[in-house]
Formats: structure tokens, sequence, C-alpha cells
């Protein structure tokens, strides 16, 4: 297949040439595509600049919440204990988040602020490549800075950032891999620029699975519009073969492990565990996860894509994101799953903005609001900055951050907040019980969980009070077995001494567990479990739990 020219036909090598170098388009029908744009090296400073400010944030936010009582959120010490059974895939990720856990084990240690760092970069990194997004779709300054403050103050985006977790990377690949797009689509770059997509969007693949709806419906806007003819180039081709190498080893632990991955999200979508929204009122908690005054932007910005005369090239960016809210609606998926398509919305109006009004003071003053927004709403709701003791009575005059939970499970905080608290104080518990047993029968004692958050506590949090390590048929431990434990003596946390009765022989009940700010159903007792009337290894897959 003939490799794409990068001149648009009817347009000479020289004055495509000049095009480029001045900062504006001839691509014909297009009209002015790109006027005027920012130099390039400017851009790149502003979105340094946001970049490093969205670090610094969450990193002194962490170190502020670590002083406030804020520990480890229950995720986290799940990825982290993943990073130490290293795997090309689990029951419910790709193997990156525990990748990334890992090397910041390894270079922080188990250290709260030094395991999210890498996450503070990708936020840092989403936000600046808002910027860049801004500045390819001709944006000035004001623009840029906008529609990073607009990203900075988003409160979904700040709340998945500020924790290790796979989300935070997630708008990093997607967006990375669509502005490789758009800038072959618009002719600013070879065709060559699809091996850089294909890197891109394999490790959006290894790093979340919902990467490949996205994919899906970046495909599908580029077929609907006329920029499908890039996708006529034998280096797409090699693009997507990247891709593919990429995201084959997970596909390959899928396929041994008999699909776990979707075993495991048809059993959620088939459970009542997610709320699940009627679309009127998904599209309602877009407004709220993206904070309501930012929806004038956002929704400007897909309206400019979609209509406006000089943005034809970039037109499959509307369709994209329409087909990926389809998709995520009609699946009942979380609201926050189409978070990491709003960046390209958010930089698309400001741009939009900027050639309506034809003048900075409108972008600029409407960044003012937004950094306010920040400051007295947004980041005290979702950052760990407030005591848990005053966070209801301050949010209470703005919002209930609690009406925007996903899930069923209610918490004295929103869940975000809420999974920090009691882990350390769970596995004193433990650690105080194991310590009391006479030594001949604690050498046989083994601990089980009902989750992840709780036998993910015990394994990392417990080598210190050398607590054995835990099992659970909850997610990925149900792989990891049940450590050669019988079943003689074992400690759990649960509601009720009958839940355990028709296994065990003999039930005590050894105090609650009663921590005030963590989740309502972590409120539990203590039991220690006596002769296990079958052994795990013939139990064993009775306890599967994926949920």
């Amino acid at each position: 297949m003939p490799e794409t020219s990068l001149a648009p036909k009817n347009v000479s090598s020289l004055d495509y040439l000049h095009s480029q170098l001045s900062g504006k388009s001839s691509m014909p029908g297009s009209g002015s595509l790109i006027p005027a744009r920012t130099p390039l090296r400017a851009a790149l400073v502003l979105a340094a600049f946001f970049a490093a400010l969205t670090f610094l944030i969450h990193f002194a936010s962490s170190i502020w919440g670590v002083h406030l009582g804020y520990g480890f959120f229950r995720d986290e010490l799940y990825f982290l204990d993943c990073g130490r059974h290293l795997d090309w895939g689990y029951v419910d990720q790709p193997p990156l988040v525990a990748l990334q856990a890992r090397i910041a084990e390894a270079l922080f240690g188990i250290s709260l602020t030094g395991i999210r760092t890498f996450s503070f970069l990708a936020g840092g990194v989403m936000v600046g490549l808002t910027g860049v997004l801004t500045w390819q779709l001709g944006g000035r300054r004001s623009a840029q800075i906008l529609a990073m403050t607009a990203i900075l103050a988003a409160p979904v985006f700040l709340g998945t950032d500020s924790y290790l977790s796979m989300n935070s990377f997630e708008p990093c690949f997607w967006m990375g891999s669509l502005l490789v797009v758009l800038r072959i689509a618009e002719g600013s770059a070879s065709p060559r620029a699809w091996l850089l997509f294909g890197l891109l969007a394999g490790l959006g693949i290894e790093n979340k699975h919902a990467t490949v709806f996205f994919l899906i419906a970046l495909i599908a806007g580029l077929l609907l519009s006329p920029q499908r003819r890039i996708l006529k180039s034998r280096w797409c081709a090699a693009g997507v073969a990247v891709l593919l190498l990429i995201a084959l080893p997970n596909l390959l632990w899928q396929w041994d492990h008999q699909f776990a991955t979707w075993v495991f999200l048809s059993g959620v979508a088939h459970s009542d565990k997610n709320i699940k929204l009627p679309p009127l009122t998904f599209l309602i908690q877009q407004m709220k996860i993206l904070l309501i005054s930012t929806a004038p932007l956002w929704i400007g910005g897909l309206v400019w894509l979609a209509l406006g005369r000089s943005t034809r090239a970039w037109r499959f960016v509307a369709f994209t994101y329409l087909i990926f809210l389809s998709m995520m609606m009609a699946m009942h998926a979380k609201d926050y799953y189409v978070a990491p398509i709003y960046p390209v919305l958010f930089a698309a109006g400001a741009v939009g903005l900027g050639k309506m009004t034809r003048g900075a003071w409108p972008s600029v003053t409407y960044a003012i609001v937004l950094a306010l927004t920040f400051v007295f709403a947004t980041g005290p709701v979702v950052l760990s900055i407030l005591p848990p003791d005053r966070y209801n009575a301050y949010t209470a005059i703005l919002f209930n951050p609690k009406n925007s939970q996903s899930e069923k499970f209610t918490s004295p905080l929103p869940q975000i907040l809420s999974d920090r608290f009691g882990w350390q104080q769970m596995v004193q518990g433990f650690a105080a019980r194991y310590n009391a047993l006479p030594p001949e029968i604690r050498a046989h004692t083994g601990i089980i969980c009902s989750n992840y958050g709780e036998a993910s506590a015990v394994d990392i949090l417990g080598r210190a009070y050398g607590l054995p390590t835990a099992i659970s048929g909850h997610q990925n431990y149900f792989y990891w077995g049940w450590n050669n434990y019988t079943g003689e003596s074992m400690l759990t946390l649960g509601q009720s001494a009958s839940d355990y009765t028709g296994n065990y022989e003999e039930v005590i009940d050894l105090g609650p567990f009663d921590e005030p700010w963590t989740m309502d159903f972590e409120h539990l007792h203590y039991f220690w479990l006596r002769h296990r009337k079958r052994p795990y290894s013939q139990d064993w897959p009775l306890l599967k739990h994926w949920y």
C-alpha cells in the first residue's frame, strides 16, 4: 500500500512547508485550521508549568493528609500486593498498575506519599497534555490556561490522580494516542507516527481494559468522517501491529485463565454492586464529576468540533466521544469511565471560546473563576486536606459529594476518603489477638479475609507486626491460593459467628473492630476459628468470590 504523502493534495510542497512554519494550515476545504498558533516552545513551557503545579498540589495534599490521619486507600494496598505477585494479568486489571506499585515500593518503600508519586506525575502529564491539545487545536496561551485550569479543577481527575491507581494513567495514554491521530489527520505528522500511536494505545490496554472501548469508538469516529483516509496506510497497519504485540501478553494470560476478567466483569454487571444510571442521570453525573461550572466549556468544545467549519479535519473526535458515551451508557458503566476522553473537549472548548470572543480576557476570567472554585470547593472536597470531623460540615455548605457515588456501599465520608481509614488499626487488632495465642497454636494459625482490602492490609502492613500471610477467595487472592493452611486455627473479621459455624467446630468472638471513619461494612468482629471441618484444599473453589 503506498505511503500517504505528508503534503495534502493540490497544495505545493513549498506552500505546505510555509504553512507549517508559519503555523497556518493550507489544507483545502478546511479554512484557516490553525490560525496564528502560539509558538510551540511557549506552549510547551506553559504546559510544563501547569504539569509541575499539578504534581506539587497532589504531593503537598498527600503529606498533609498523612498528618491528618488519612492512610492508604483500599485499592493501593491491593495493587502493592499484586506488585509482589507480578504477572501478565489479574482478575480485575491488566499488569501495568501492579508494575507501577512494584517500582514505587522498590524506590520509596511502604511510604504513603512515595507510592503515589507516579500517579501524581501522571496527573501532571494529563494536565500538560491538555495544554498541548489546546495548542494543537489552534489555541493561544489564554485558551491553554483556561483548559488546563478546568482539568485541574475537575473533581474526577483530582480524585483519581491523588492515589496509586490505573485511572491516573488512563487519560495520558488516551490523549497521547489521540494527539498523534489529530496530527496525522491534519497532515502535520508523518504517517510513521502511527507507530507511536500503537505504542501508547497498547500500553493503555495493558493499563486498563476500558481502552479497548475507546479505541473502538475512535476507529468508528474516523470511519464516519472524511479522515477515514488516514486509515489506508501501511503505517496504520504497522501501528495496529505494535498495539497488538504490546497487548498480547495480557491476552495470553486471559486465555490461560479462561478469560477471568470477562467472567469477573460479567458477574459484576449481573449483580447489584454498582448503581445503574439511566441515560439522562448518567449525563447529569458527567457534569457533576467534571464540575458543573465547566459544563459550558466541554459541551461547547463538543459542539465546535462537531459543527465548526474550521474543524472538519478533527470532526472524528466529536463522533468518537458520542459513540464512546453511548457505549458506556448502554453497558451501565460507572460514570467516571468516560472521564479520560474529556481533556480534548476541554481543549476544544477553550479554543472555541477564544475564537468566538476574539480576546484573552473572557478566557482568563473564566480560568480565574475555576481556579477559585478549585481552592474553595473541589480541592477541599476531593483532596485529603480537611480533618474528617470537619469535612461533612464544610461540604454541606457546597453539596453532598456522597451523592456522586457509583457503588451502593455507604460510608461516613465519600468512599475515596473513608477507604483511607482503619487499615492500620485493623492490622493492629489482628496482631494483638495473634500474639495473645499460645506459641504452639500461633505457629499453626493463619488469617483469612473476606475481601482484598483486608487481606492486602494484613500482607502489606502486617509484616511489621509479624503477622502471617492472609488468604482470601476475593479477586486475585483466589489464584494465590490457601498458603497451605488447613483451617485448624484461623483469625478473621466477620459479621456474625453464625456465618462460620457450618465450617468450623469452634467459633470464638474476640471483640469488635469499630473505627469511626471507615466504610460502614467494615464495622466487624474478630473471630478465632478452630478445627475446620474440611481442609481449604478441598473447599477452595467454593471460596472463590469475584465481586
